[in-house]
């Protein structure tokens, strides 16, 4: 219907640019004047045995009329791109002469109250910060997204460094390391797509392994205290190793979904409370009681909620056993049948 439509419209603006009413067109083509209007308004074609004669009326070729639609279609969609180039360049010079207004006008009251240059260069790694979302992706035509980011990254990092010139608080250096060392979590899981680009759930999940101790380490530097050894090493190697175990079972366990899901819930049920109790070790308890084996969450401490957890580990392991039997089973049938 919308390529009837169209064509319909196409018509009519041949009838039109010839001087003639739909009545003079269908007088012409010896048809009513009800048919004429049935093709305008894209209920149907005219026939096959009529086409040299519309052509002829309208002094259009055979090539033109079968085409009209596919015509008009492009004429639209090259009125939408023009539409969008020129909001594209809009968009670009509005900001670009925004940026510009308020490099100079901060850069005069910078120097006009202050004699020199400091808080300007914060205005303006912060405006090299916003162009790299508004201006720049219009600008980079290959690897679009890699680009913008990049520059974004190190505008970022850079506005940090001339903040802390500024102010002269050694803070902001403790961010300007955990931004950095943050933001090359996202890089480094870029860089082994874009560059290797085989293994790269084993290769990604090595770099974050890496880069929760490289995030620890930065910390500890910047805020001290003897927190790392103790606590942040110990409790990030157990729980990387947990991290390890689900994703060894998931990817290189050759069996089925069934039963990987009844190991994975019966491994939930017994390291969530052994969590417990290696909470408790870390804490200084050096020997932990046996009830200690089943207090895992701290949301229930009071006496009235301990029945919670219980109920938790004992539902995991049913669980665990539904889901084994059940992929048993399901190996056993397929087994069964191939005989």
């Amino acid at each position: 219907m919308d390529e009837k439509k169209s064509f319909g419209e196409y018509i009519r603006r041949k009838r039109q640019e010839a001087g003639l009413t739909q009545r003079g067109l269908a007088e012409l083509l010896y048809v009513t004047e009800s048919t004429v209007s049935k093709w305008e308004r894209g209920l149907s074609y005219p026939d096959v045995s009529l086409i040299p004669e519309v052509c002829r009326v309208l002094s259009i070729t055979e090539h033109e009329f079968f085409t009209a639609c596919d015509d008009d279609k492009a004429h639209l969609q090259a009125h939408q791109a023009k539409m969008w180039r020129g909001l594209t360049k809009g968009w670009q010079l509005f900001f670009a002469i925004s940026y510009l207004i308020t490099i100079v006008v901060c850069f005069i009251c910078n120097v006009a109250i202050s004699k020199r240059l400091d808080w300007f260069w914060i205005v303006l790694t912060a405006l090299m910060l916003g162009f790299c979302f508004t201006n720049l992706p219009m600008m980079v035509k290959r690897e679009r997204w890699a680009v913008c980011l990049g520059v974004a990254t190190g505008s970022l990092l850079l506005l940090l460094l001339v903040c802390r010139l500024y102010t002269g608080d050694p803070r902001v250096m403790t961010g300007f390391g955990v931004v950095a060392v943050c933001l090359s979590l996202f890089w480094g899981i870029w860089a082994i797509w874009r560059f290797y680009g085989r293994h790269i759930a084993v290769l990604s999940l090595l770099w974050f392994s890496a880069w929760l101790f490289l995030l620890l380490t930065v910390i500890w530097l910047f805020v001290g205290g003897t927190w790392l050894g103790r606590l942040g090493y110990p409790i990030s190697a157990v729980c990387l190793a947990v991290v390890w175990l689900y994703f060894a079972i998931g990817r290189w366990l050759p069996t089925n979904g069934w039963i990987k899901g009844g190991i994975y819930a019966a491994l939930t049920a017994f390291l969530m409370p052994a969590g417990g109790a290696f909470g408790e070790l870390l804490g200084g308890t050096a020997n932990p009681q046996p009830e200690t084996f089943f207090q895992w969450n701290l949301l229930f401490h009071p006496v009235e909620y301990e029945w919670i957890p219980i109920l938790v580990f004992v539902c995991m392991l049913l669980a665990a056993v539904i889901l084994l039997a059940v992929g048993l089973i399901r190996d056993l049938c397929k087994k069964y049948l191939r005989k």
